[in-house]
């Protein structure tokens, strides 16, 4: 059994675990995964009752972290582009699976090309440049190799409101390309603090089927007020667990990082331990009351997360202790994410920060696979849909 069916992820994983099932569930639906990283959505969907057959992906760390922690999954590494109908299905039937049988199809193809720092339209040949804007077609040409009943593609969130040169959302562009593959689609931003993950973290989910169903997304199980904390999170982990590497801080970067309060981060340091360039020459205070332009492009730089709250996004950036004067581990990050102790990371740390940075939180996947486990029977029996007539609902209003 692959590690995580059982695992607990630090103090903020028990309430997700009661969905597990092991793996000889004969009526466990199928999935395969795509763009997969190290894991974080996969797992998810094991511990909500799946059998994640295929996983995939073409940085080698993050394969190699996959194929350490899911040792019943067949793991292609290579660029998507490559993978022709045969590979894939190949793929399916190495793990003992029918590749006729795939139920769900999962991933989060890289569109980093469509997050900007400002609301510049897209130009439509500068989406053909980089070649991350178009990889969720490739996405859905894998989709059409296997037919699933169910598609699940992650992304960022700033996809929700960014258009092309011709005025026309990239999300509408998503939906079409589903429709075109034969799936009808709706996309929502689901903000993870509100499934039980100790981080503030919004990501955009896009779910497709080729079945004439109502398509659903997770309610919120954690109300604001009842939100896992990053003091929760990150309580008893102890020195022994994989990935508890300590940085090995200067004493100048210590003596700045004593001077940051909960919640606090560079612009809350006395001037005198700011770098020349970003002092200012504010009388009567010791700390600058103006926004740097450091702050406004490094906004984690010296961030110590406040222990009474989510933790702010993670991403490669780590953050500095709630309560000790030192960065976190790559392991107490990947608590952030929900990831269970167990689970261990390849790499130097820098490639571990990155798989824990870019991946899906566990628990957010493991909610979203629960809802789709409960109503897979109604899909798996309902008559084709048609999404040639099938109208997107417009839900910008949840961004």
């Amino acid at each position: 059994m692959p590690v995580g069916a059982d695992a607990d992820a630090g103090p903020e994983s028990d309430a997700g675990s009661e969905s597990d099932a092991t793996s000889d569930d004969a009526d466990a639906p199928v999935v395969a995964g795509f763009f997969s990283g190290c894991g974080g959505l996969d797992l998810g969907f094991e511990r909500a009752g799946f059998d994640v057959a295929l996983g995939s992906d073409q940085w080698e760390p993050a394969a190699e972290t996959y194929r350490r922690n899911f040792a019943d999954t067949e793991v292609l590494e290579g660029d998507v582009r490559e993978l022709d109908a045969p590979a894939i299905r190949d793929a399916v039937a190495g793990a003992g699976y029918d590749p006729d049988g795939v139920d769900v199809v999962i991933g989060g193809p890289p569109c980093q090309g469509f997050s900007r720092l400002n609301n510049e339209q897209i130009e439509l040949d500068e989406m053909e440049k980089d070649r991350r804007n178009t990889l969720f077609e490739e996405f859905l040409r894998v989709v059409s190799v296997l037919e699933p009943r169910l598609v699940l593609m992650e992304n960022v969130r700033d996809l929700i409101n960014r258009q092309t040169s011709d005025d026309r959302y990239v999300k509408d562009l998503i939906v079409d390309e589903f429709a075109a593959h034969g799936y009808k689609c709706e996309y929502r931003v689901l903000e993870a603090e509100q499934y039980g993950v100790p981080q503030k973290r919004r990501r955009i989910f896009f779910i497709g089927t080729d079945r004439d169903v109502p398509i659903r997304f997770p309610e919120p199980t954690t109300p604001e007020g009842s939100w896992r904390t990053a003091g929760e999170a990150l309580a008893d982990a102890s020195d022994d667990l994989p990935n508890m590497t300590y940085a090995d801080t200067g004493e100048k970067t210590l003596e700045r990082i004593r001077h940051v309060p909960p919640g606090g981060y560079y612009r809350d340091l006395p001037d005198r331990l700011k770098t020349k360039k970003y002092q200012c020459d504010c009388e009567d205070t010791d700390t600058c009351p103006h926004e740097p332009e450091i702050v406004k492009r490094y906004g984690t730089y010296l961030r110590r997360l406040d222990p009474e709250e989510p933790s702010l996004t993670v991403s490669t950036n780590v953050f500095i202790h709630p309560r000790e004067d030192r960065y976190l581990t790559p392991r107490e990050m990947a608590r952030l994410q929900t990831f269970p102790d167990e689970f261990a990371f390849e790499g130097t740390k820098t490639d571990v920060l990155k798989q824990i940075g870019n991946a899906v939180p566990v628990r957010l996947g493991e909610e979203l696979a629960t809802q789709l486990r409960e109503y897979y029977p109604e899909i798996r029996d309902a008559p084709p849909a048609d999404p040639d007539v099938y109208e997107q609902q417009s839900l910008t209003d949840l961004a």
